[in-house]
């Protein structure tokens, strides 16, 4: 690729999907990797459109699921692999009101597209006295996958990777626009840490359970993700207290009683991971320009729904950029300017 025009500091979910947005704008960039995506790597990538707790929709799911769903089919095209897996999610109930609100809701104008049946899982290890409800999306993205042949991809593209931090003095990035992705260290970022972003410590397990077989992703108060060769992904802890990406042993023991109201069956934990969530107050990412310095952009604050906000608000980015399209005010970081010092 010609000479760089953007650079990109940071990459995790982030990171990765603005530089496919700058790839098939044919716009040149290099990349800052300093290897701190603990977060993507540890991520189930599970695109629920659905906000179980009060059975409502997820923020803007219907415009931003369409357009993830397109997003990642063309970078499958582009790598010639698969990332997205098609499972289903199957949301196990707790009581007769869950269902009978499940059953009353699926037929709604707004429901229709996203909530499926009520069923029984026929497997006597998973415990649904009261059934499932499936929802209707388009599956989940292999997130570590995603980032690792991305990488392969665009360095075979002569994409620059520069495996170390960035220095934030350094005086030898004139004439390019720098977009920060970096998650939770953006504590670290002279330019962009008065944004309020609350890092949260999530931790999940991967077990492995011969006497269980399902395919779909199942959901009561945490999630059991398949993953084949009978390992399951299990998670996920909160912990807002919490600021390095290290596991604890109250989170495993956690992950385990929560796992045990839903198997009755004999598995091993076989792996152990932990990742800081970059969130964020108003649960809204963070994506702009800085106010004071206008080669220098951010984009953060993806949270738990992140694999299904990243294309549509990567995209509204480099529109910005590029063309001067307006951010939406939900997500603009101009909503936190009076922080700034």
């Amino acid at each position: 690729m010609e000479a760089h025009k953007f650079t990109i500091v940071g990459w995790g979910l982030a990171g990765a999907t603005l530089a496919w947005q700058l790839y098939f704008k044919k716009e040149p960039f290099k990349v800052f990797d300093s290897n701190n995506n603990t977060c993507t790597n540890a991520a189930a990538g599970i695109i629920n459109p659905i906000v179980f707790k009060r059975l409502t929709m997820s923020w803007r799911a219907q415009e931003l699921l369409p357009v993830a769903k397109q997003f990642f089919e063309k970078v499958e095209d582009f790598l010639e692999d698969k990332i997205l897996d098609e499972k289903g999610i199957n949301k196990i109930f707790t009581s007769i009101e869950e269902q009978n609100n499940w059953s009353s809701k699926k037929n709604l104008p707004l429901f229709k597209n996203y909530l499926g049946p009520v069923e029984n899982i026929e497997n006597t290890a998973v415990i649904n006295e009261f059934g499932v409800g499936k929802v209707k999306t388009i599956g989940n993205l292999n997130t570590k996958k995603f980032l690792s042949v991305s990488k392969i991809f665009f360095l075979q593209q002569q994409v620059e990777f520069i495996d170390s931090p960035f220095d934030y003095s350094s005086n030898s990035v004139d004439n390019e626009k720098i977009i920060f992705c970096e998650g939770a260290e953006i504590h670290q970022n002279p330019f962009f840490n008065y944004l309020p972003l609350k890092p949260t410590h999530g931790e999940v397990i991967i077990i492995k359970a011969p006497q269980i077989d399902f395919k779909d992703i199942l959901n009561k108060n945490m999630f059991i993700m398949p993953l084949g060769d009978n390992l399951y992904k299990v998670g996920a802890t909160y912990n807002w207290e919490k600021k390095e990406p290290t596991t604890t042993e109250k989170g495993k023991q956690d992950l385990q009683d929560k796992l045990n109201e839903i198997l009755i069956t004999p598995y091993e934990v076989v792996a152990h991971l932990a990742g800081i969530r970059p969130t964020v107050s108003d649960r809204r990412p963070l994506l702009g320009v800085h106010p004071q310095h206008p080669e220098l952009f951010v984009f953060n604050g993806l949270g738990t729904k992140g694999v299904m906000l990243a294309p549509f608000f990567t995209q509204q980015l480099v529109d910005f950029i590029l063309q001067g399209t307006p951010l939406d005010n939900e997500v603009n970081i101009i909503r936190y300017e009076k922080y700034l010092n």
